[in-house]
Parts: C-alpha cells; sequence; structure tokens
C-alpha cells in the first residue's frame, strides 16, 4: 500500500455556513489537494496556531503534546487517513514505536499536524479519490460529497430545494439516500 504525505497548505472560509471553513492539504510536490470541513471551534484553534498567537503554548494541545513528548519521541507517530465512513475521513494516530493506534477525528489531526509536525499521510489511492488538482489561485475549492456530514447535507439540499436548484437537490438526495441504506 503506498501513502503521500499531507501539508497544511491554507484555510477558507465556508461563505454563510456559520464559521465553518475548508483546509486545503497537498501532497508534497503542491499537485494534488484535498479538503477538509472543519467546524467553528477547529477553525479557531488552527487560526491560533497558524497566525502564532501568543499564550498558545499553555493550551491543552500544546501541553497535552509535551506531556507525550516526555516519554516518547515525536518520529514515533504518524497518521494515517484510511477511508471515507459515513462522510468523515478516518484517520489513525500510530505509536509506531508501541504499535497503539487511535482513531482521531481528521480535523483533529490536521490541528495535531500543524503544532506538533507529526507526519499525517492518506493512502495513495484514497488521494486519487478525494483529491482535485492544486491551484493555489482558485477562488471555490470543491469538497467531495462523501466527505460532508449527513447534517450539513441536509441543510444543503434544503438550500438548493429553496434556490430551486433541482438538480443539485437530487445529487444531494440520492447521497442522503445512500447512507440511509448502510
Amino acid at each position: 500500500m503506498g501513502r503521500v504525505q499531507l501539508f497544511y497548505k491554507d484555510m477558507g472560509e465556508i461563505v454563510g455556513s456559520d464559521g465553518f471553513s475548508v483546509v486545503r492539504l497537498t501532497d508534497a510536490d503542491e499537485v494534488r489537494a484535498i479538503c477538509v470541513i472543519c467546524d467553528k471551534l477547529m477553525t479557531d484553534q488552527l487560526t491560533l496556531r497558524i497566525h502564532r498567537q501568543p499564550g498558545r503554548e499553555q493550551m491543552l494541545p500544546e501541553v497535552l503534546l509535551r506531556m507525550l513528548l516526555a516519554d516518547n519521541d515525536i518520529n514515533d507517530f504518524e497518521m494515517m487517513v484510511s477511508d471515507v465512513c459515513d462522510g468523515q475521513y478516518r484517520v489513525t494516530l500510530i505509536n509506531k514505536r508501541t504499535l497503539t493506534m487511535k482513531l482521531i477525528r481528521m480535523s483533529d489531526a490536521v490541528l495535531l499536524s500543524v503544532i506538533s509536525r507529526i507526519p499525517l499521510y492518506i493512502d495513495d489511492t484514497l488521494m486519487q479519490r478525494q483529491s482535485t488538482p492544486y491551484n493555489p489561485d482558485v477562488r471555490g475549492i470543491s469538497v467531495p460529497i462523501n466527505t460532508i456530514d449527513l447534517e450539513r447535507l441536509n441543510q444543503e439540499l434544503d438550500r438548493a430545494i429553496e434556490a430551486e436548484d433541482y438538480r443539485l437537490a437530487s445529487y444531494l438526495h440520492e447521497e442522503i439516500l445512500r447512507r440511509d441504506k448502510k
């Protein structure tokens, strides 16, 4: 199984979404990108780290990381994105020395990677399926429908119906029905 390392590239607000954002992650060569939706709390946390706001050294993620590294080496860890299930990327935090594995939310994996430089990898087949060509100048960012949670899908379905965009509404409805069958 091949894998591709992901790197934080940028973050943009989702217009009309109450603070949600889309984070773009690219491969090392910045050829392909995947997008991750983050809620307002995670958007705020990432913003603090990206802009290197003072006081973050005493925040819980940084404190826990320092405690974790008291007994481990940073090189003992990596994170792996292996699948998409029910609108969420499946990410595992792995201690390579002890072979301990824990599931972690994708947005938390991005935050941990930004804070610690613990590498974040994605299965190369999944990367090809989920990614789009990276363009640093693009204004609109595409998010694969299979990475949107049911609550947001239903909200977007309502908006599509209100806007009389029945083609989009049909597409969203089909995705909701597909997940309900599982």
